[in-house]
């Protein structure tokens, strides 16, 4: 992979990394060893490639050259925005876009053509399929699971631990196509059906069936999504059939 970075050098980048074509990197940026960064990607003012994990911390002096840093994977065509925080052993595919000050931990598998909005943090050993969706202010614990399409509204929270402070992780699942609406909290273990609805505020105690609308706090399931109308009584659920505005979905077209 030929590097050809255009930026002013007022970065730091390691060892044993390796930058493709047209790769913007901005001013204040860290890339540790063993970082892969594809072709046309932007890497934000004061961000950090291949952070290393906690060991690194308690190792003696030299320890940048003692740490055995995973592979970390950035995609081509990818935008990463400023103080974001992406780990070693992380993999991120083509077409990834982030807002600020995002943080992705270790061991993270991200598909193609994601978006994870800005303050959002994902800890370790999360999946997220293609075309995952993620807006701002999003909390992911451990383990969770999120499957091609689906959509993640601001302050939300994912979370996986049954008996804080214990530590018994069970990871959330979101399936294709769902959408977990603003400020709602899906509890450990849950598993959100394919086409489901999340309603705003809910606290999501119980797995939801496939296309069904889930709201309040415990939820309680209302109604199948497709029962659902707009204000002039047309159907808009599974959105996947009703979505007009362009968005690069691969059965849309321009």
């Amino acid at each position: 992979m030929a590097e050809s970075t255009r930026s002013n050098n007022n970065y730091l980048k390691y060892h044993d990394v390796k930058i493709g074509k047209d790769v913007v990197v901005g001013h204040g940026a860290i890339i540790y060893p063993n970082v892969v960064i594809g072709d046309n990607t932007f890497i934000g003012p004061y961000s950090i490639l291949g952070e290393p994990t906690g060991s690194f911390y308690g190792e003696a002096e030299g320890c940048a050259e003692k740490h055995d840093f995973k592979k970390t994977i950035i995609g081509a065509n990818t935008v990463i925005r400023s103080h974001s925080v992406i780990y070693e052993n992380v993999e991120i595919g083509e077409e990834f876009q982030s807002g600020h000050r995002i943080t992705i931990r270790e061991n993270t598998r991200i598909g193609i053509n994601c978006s994870v909005g800005t303050l959002s943090d994902i800890q370790d050993n999360v999946k997220l399929g293609n075309f995952v969706r993620v807006h701002s202010n999003v909390f992911m614990g451990q383990y969770t699971v999120i499957e091609d399409y689906a959509w993640i509204y601001p302050y939300v929270a994912l979370t996986n631990d049954r008996y804080p402070p214990v530590y018994n992780p069970h990871g959330v699942t979101i399936k294709k196509y769902a959408v977990v609406s603003t400020s709602s909290v899906i509890m450990p273990g849950v598993v959100v059906g394919e086409n489901a609805l999340v309603g705003a505020h809910s606290v999501v105690t119980k797995n939801v069936d496939a296309e069904m609308l889930v709201l309040g706090n415990p939820a309680r399931a209302k109604c199948n999504v497709r029962d659902i109308r707009d204000e002039n009584d047309n159907q808009i659920y599974p959105w996947k059939d009703h979505i007009k505005e362009y968005r690069g979905y691969p059965w849309q077209t321009k």
